[in-house]
Formats: C-alpha cells, structure tokens, sequence
C-alpha cells in the first residue's frame, strides 16, 4: 500500500502526522461538547488530511448506495455529512437531491463549496426529535459517525426511522477500528426494530475504509429498509 492509491503525488508526512493528531482528539475527547469544536477545527484541512491516508470510505458507501438505490432523484439525507466526502460522491454518481446533518456548522460551511446539498442541518442525531419532517427521505446514509465517542449510537435509530419513507432505506458504515466494541449493542437494537416489524435488514457488506501504511481498515455496510407502517 502507499500512500497516494489516487496516484496522485505522494502525502507529506506532516499531513499523515495532522490527519493521526485529529483524529487521536476525536477518539479521546471526554465530552459531547467537545466534538462541534474539534470539527470545526479541522474543517478547513479535513479533506486533504483524509485524502494522505487513504480515506476511501465515502466513496465506497456512495457506490453501495448507488447499488441499492435506483432513481437518481431520490432524497437522500447525509447525516454526519462532514465536509461533504459522501454528498459529493453520491453527486458525482447522478444523485442530484441530497440533504447535508451534520452539528459542525464550520463542516457544513465547507460542503457548500461542493454544491453537492440543497439543504444544510446543522444537529446531532440521537433520541432528541430533528426539525426533519416524518417520512421525509427515501434513504439515509451515515459514513464514519457510528462508535466514535460522542457521535452516534443506536439511540439515534427511532429518530432514523421516522424521517426515512416507508420502503426507503438506512445504511451505516461501522469500522474494524470500533467493529469489536460495538458490534454487540448495535445488532441487539437492530434485532429489537426487526423483531417489531418496524425494517428489515436487506444486506451487510465489507467495503475498503482506509487504506494506507499506517492505517489500514474494512468497514461493515449495514443496510436496513424501513417497512410500510
């Protein structure tokens, strides 16, 4: 592995070194409060500090949900959409109606460079009710949120649910990096909505997440669809 698989030039290894600092904050903040501001932080250099080791994960997820997701015009939410890795992918694909979440709000400001969204949230997603709309979108994807201290966890689920169509689909990259952890927790709320006939896991698939020589990770596809109700 090296660490341009674009093939473009090689990544210094100062920007490899700035990608491992914010991301150590990220894994070790000790509170909630804290996350907004990290990003926010980052924002500016978020995109090339992920592109110097390998971060293919965005694009990954936007190929499984170009997969599933057959009409171009439906509405997909991003949620924790960053600086807009996914909404760009997914433009790029031929997605032309995507929605940006993110609480960020300096991550926000930097995926409107891409034009990628028509619309910008700025909340986190948990138990608490968003602005969004009942039976709002027809998907909803999340790439490199779930597990991470102070993100998002299954606690966000009944919020996903509501704002998703019936038929539509949910879709969440876990990582091996917090995979092991989580694993357990997120199956158990996830058989716990299946076995209320509230969705249906439709697959699982494994998708390269980094990959570069000095992190080097899989990521688990979970792809749920909401049924009538």
């Amino acid at each position: 592995m090296t660490d341009t698989p674009s093939g473009d030039e090689p990544a210094s290894k100062g920007t490899v070194n700035e990608f491992h600092y914010f991301r150590e904050q990220v894994y070790t903040c000790t509170g909630e409060d804290q996350i907004p501001n990290i990003y926010d932080q980052w924002a500016e250099k978020y995109d090339e500090h992920c592109s110097s080791v390998g971060y293919v994960g965005p694009a990954n997820l936007a190929s499984v949900a170009s997969d599933i997701i057959s009409e171009k015009s439906a509405r997909i939410l991003d949620a924790a959409s960053g600086t807009g890795m996914v909404g760009e992918e997914l433009k790029k694909l031929g997605f032309s109606c995507i929605d940006a979440l993110d609480p960020s709000q300096g991550s926000l400001d930097q995926s409107k460079t891409l034009d990628a969204y028509t619309n910008y949230i700025c909340d986190t997603l948990d138990e608490h009710r968003t602005q969004i709309q009942d039976d709002c979108y027809d998907a909803v994807v999340m790439c490199g949120a779930f597990g991470i201290p102070f993100h998002v966890t299954a606690s966000c689920f009944p919020e996903l649910i509501r704002i998703t169509k019936p038929g539509g689909y949910i879709m969440f990259t876990m990582s091996t990096k917090i995979l092991e952890e989580w694993q357990d927790r997120v199956t158990a709320a996830i058989d716990s909505f299946i076995q209320q006939g509230i969705w249906e896991l439709k697959e699982m698939r494994w998708i390269l997440y980094h990959v570069h020589d000095t992190i080097s990770e899989k990521a688990k596809v979970t792809i749920l669809r909401v049924k009538e109700r």
